[in-house]
């Protein structure tokens, strides 16, 4: 009975202290993930960042950090992200290591490590564009409000085109390459 006694104390410490140091290890971890994510953070640059200097850059490879606003249903190919003011935004397509974005991953800032790429909308497009949407306005029954949402962006593409001297208007994307979670 004694020895039962007395294997049960061994038994018993033995798992008070095995908890312990795999509390600490839980702790030590915690600690070493949240130093990780700080300098991930600190190395990342903003959307802002790579919008200034994405017409000089592109196909060159950055690393920044954004809050995820929107990831496609359809396919998970391409995310959007925004800025910490929620004013800028940029999308992100799934390319190299990314297979995918989920879609739990909306509202959380991740880092994304990826290659600037361009698309340019010509005056021609832009005009087959604004042509669809004023056909398409006639038709809509909500007064044209969705339409008149995107008549706003061709004028402001228009503008900038003028302001820019340039007979296209550039839309700033991002390949990923990979990404990380950052809350």
């Amino acid at each position: 009975m004694k020895k039962l006694l007395l294997l049960s104390v061994i038994t018993i410490s033995l798992f008070a202290c095995s908890n312990d140091q795999s509390q600490e290890q839980n702790k030590t971890q915690d600690k070493e993930q949240g130093q990780e994510i700080k300098e991930v953070e600190e190395k990342a640059i903003s959307i802002a960042e790579v919008m200034d200097m994405a017409e000089q850059n592109i196909n060159k490879e950055v690393y920044f950090k954004g809050l995820v606003k929107h990831v496609c249903s359809h396919s998970g190919r391409r995310c959007i992200l925004i800025d910490s003011t929620g004013t800028l935004s940029i999308r992100v397509e799934a390319k190299g290591d990314i297979g995918g974005f989920n879609r739990e991953l909306s509202g959380m800032k991740i880092a994304v490590k990826g290659k600037i790429a361009e698309k340019r909308l010509t005056v021609d497009f832009i005009n087959d564009w604004e042509a669809k949407v004023r056909a398409k306005d006639k038709n809509i029954e909500d007064g044209g409000k969705h339409c008149s949402s995107e008549l706003s962006n061709i004028s402001d593409m228009r503008s900038w085109m003028k302001n820019h001297d340039k007979d296209y208007y550039s839309i700033y994307y991002i390949n990923g390459k990979s990404y990380e979670v950052l809350d």
